[in-house]
Order: C-alpha cells, then sequence, then structure tokens
C-alpha cells in the first residue's frame, strides 16, 4: 500500500483549510476533473446503485476461526463479551509504549500485506483468510475476532460501506474503494489501524475501457487523497498540551476543503490493554475539552464520504454501517502517542535493515 502523505505545515484550522483546498485544486488541474458537490436530499437514496443489498446472513459460517491456544487472549476471545472500559485515560509508561509499538508495527505490517494483496476477482472471504493467518503466525490474535460477537478477523469496507463491514464471497471488482481494518492483540496490548486502497489501481497511467471507468478510479483517487489529508492534518495537531477539539476541527477543515463530509457517528478512541477506552476522537468540530498529556495513545480514524455523513447499520448482521445515500467513503488510522514534544505515530511498517 503506498500511501502519499500530504505535507501541512500548519496546525492553524485556516491554514490547513487553505491547504487542503490547494491540494484538491492541484489535483483537479492534473487530472482535468471537475468536482461538484454531491447532494442528495433526506429523503431519497439514488446517487448511485448499491453496491450489493444486505445480506441475510446465510454466507456466515458462523464458527469463528482457530487460534492456537499457547496465543494470549483478549478478554472477550471466547465469550464474545467486552469488559466495560476503564473510566479514566490511561497515562503509559516507556515499557507500556514499547509493548504497544510492537502490536502497533504489527498491525501495520499485516494491513500493508492485506492491501498489497488485493486483486481484482478475490473475495473479502479470502482477505480474511489471510490477515487471520499472518496474525496467528506472527504470534498475536485478531483483536476483532469474536468482539462483541464480530465474526472475522478483519472489517472489510467496499464502496458506500463506511466501517465494521463483514468479510463476504462477494468478488471485489476494478474500481472498488476498499477499507481495510486491521486489528491484533500481542502480548496484551491491541494494535490498530485502517487504509483504503482502489481495485486495480496499479499506477497512474491506467487504460480506462470507458469514461464512465475514468470518472470512477479518478473520483475513487480524490476521496482517498482527502482521507489521508484529514488524517494528517490531525496528526498535525497533536502534541503535549494541544486540545483534543482541535483534531475534530483539523479533519473539518480538509473535509470541507474537498467538499465531503466527515461521518459524525464514529469516533477514534484509546487503545492498549483494552481495544476501545477513553479518550474518544470526535472526527467534527466539537466542543470537547481536553488537554492533551504525554503517554496518552489513541487512534484517529476520520471516515470521509463524497456525499453526506448519514450512515444506518445493516439489521441483517448487525454491525456492518453505510452511507444512507448510497455515496462511498475512504478511512484512513493511525495509532499515534502524545509526546514531548508532539506525537509519535505508532503503526508504521517494522524497520527493515
Amino acid at each position: 500500500m503506498d500511501i502519499q502523505h500530504t505535507s501541512v505545515s500548519s496546525t492553524n484550522g485556516d491554514d490547513i483549510y487553505e491547504q487542503a483546498r490547494a491540494h484538491a485544486s492541484q489535483f483537479d488541474q492534473e487530472n482535468y476533473y471537475r468536482h461538484e458537490r454531491i447532494t442528495v436530499p433526506h429523503c431519497v437514496r439514488t446517487l448511485v446503485t448499491p453496491t450489493r443489498a444486505a445480506p441475510n446472513g446465510a454466507d456466515q459460517e458462523g464458527i469463528l476461526k482457530q487460534v492456537p491456544s499457547h496465543i494470549a487472549r483478549p478478554p472477550y476471545a471466547r465469550s464474545g463479551n467486552v469488559p466495560q472500559p476503564p473510566h479514566f485515560i490511561t497515562i503509559n509508561d516507556e515499557e507500556q509504549l514499547i509493548s504497544l509499538r510492537k502490536s502497533a508495527r504489527l498491525a501495520r505490517d499485516v494491513l500493508e500485506f492485506a492491501c498489497n494483496s488485493a486483486k481484482e476477482g478475490m473475495t473479502t472471504n479470502e482477505i480474511d483468510l489471510m490477515v487471520h493467518d499472518a496474525i496467528v503466525q506472527a504470534g498475536a490474535y485478531p483483536s476483532p475476532l469474536n468482539y462483541a460477537g464480530f465474526p472475522k478477523s478483519v472489517c472489510s469496507s467496499i464502496n458506500e460501506v463506511i466501517c465494521h463491514g463483514i468479510p463476504d464471497e462477494r468478488p471485489m471488482v476494478r474500481g472498488d474503494l476498499a477499507s481495510f481494518d486491521v486489528s491484533c492483540y500481542l502480548d496484551g496490548f491491541h494494535g490498530d489501524n485502517c487504509g483504503s486502497i482502489i481495485i486495480g489501481n496499479d499506477g497512474p497511467n491506467l487504460d480506462f475501457t470507458s469514461a464512465a471507468e475514468e470518472q470512477l478510479f479518478v473520483s475513487g483517487r480524490r476521496l482517498t487523497q482527502a482521507a489521508q489529508e484529514a488524517l494528517d492534518a490531525a496528526i498535525s495537531t497533536c502534541r503535549e498540551g494541544s486540545c483534543l477539539t482541535e483534531i475534530g476541527d483539523a479533519i473539518s477543515c480538509v473535509a470541507d476543503a474537498y467538499g465531503y463530509a466527515s461521518v459524525e457517528k464514529y469516533r477514534g478512541h484509546g487503545v492498549g490493554r483494552d481495544f476501545h477506552c477513553p479518550p474518544f476522537v470526535k472526527h467534527y468540530r466539537n466542543n470537547d475539552y481536553l488537554t492533551l498529556e504525554e503517554g496518552m495513545v489513541f487512534t484517529i480514524e476520520p471516515m470521509i464520504t463524497e456525499a453526506r455523513q448519514d450512515c444506518y447499520e445493516w439489521e441483517s448482521d448487525g454491525w456492518t454501517v453505510v452511507t444512507k445515500d448510497g455515496g462511498r467513503a475512504a478511512q484512513f488510522e493511525h495509532m499515534i502517542a502524545i509526546t514531548s514534544d508532539g506525537a509519535e505515530v505508532l503503526t508504521v511498517p517494522t524497520p527493515t535493515f
């Protein structure tokens, strides 16, 4: 997965907006693309034909994948019952940060593996099996597996699916916008990250079969660029003494500049011994005033939609979250640790020498 990080030179909201607007304009000029804000009335769901109807659950095996008994498991692994997280924010010491770096890097390595493996014609069930085996072979437990009953080892969200998509037997097709959320539990600590790719996007000089296909790829690239830039901008605001509200403001500035929206229902979260715990991080403008302190570790994971941010959950599986208007979504996620001089991104690939 070749993520192109955008340069963010300021943490001021107005400056972030202007930088993002310049990046969007540059993209539009280079790709001869004219972006028009998509508006769909609340009562109408006709932007695009949904990728597929909500499944009835018949394609789910109902049997969880096996994890060797010697691998440490989170508390919910066997029962599916998630313990209540603490009501306080954990301040991690250096020993805990060392463990968090290991779990975060493994999560990142497997995410890279999943994104690089996803090809036209493959199913997300195949990706799920690959992710499961890679995490287990590394001596870790796939964090999503049986979390509140989630039946798979990775979340796979295609096109209008925003998050929490359950892998299935639908083959991915050229032009699909696919997000994979990979998490693992290693030596008592969770690692968590997400990335979005376009299936078949093998380079800038693709041969398109039609103008419609070209539009699909170009608009998808623009949406993923915006989601990545929103994450980069949010991280740039994080440092000891900064305020949690700056994260949501930065993401909103980028989404506004590109003419997109940021999903409000789902948040980033603290992560460590617990999969989800305080602080909870909103990806839109808000009034959650909290001073960031050295040793805090949490995720930032903006979900950016090309139309409205309104969403709903499939009743058939109780997990899959989709846009109400059928517009596509892209998501990128990092775990960060607040340091004395900024923020350390923990979900980076394992160094190779």
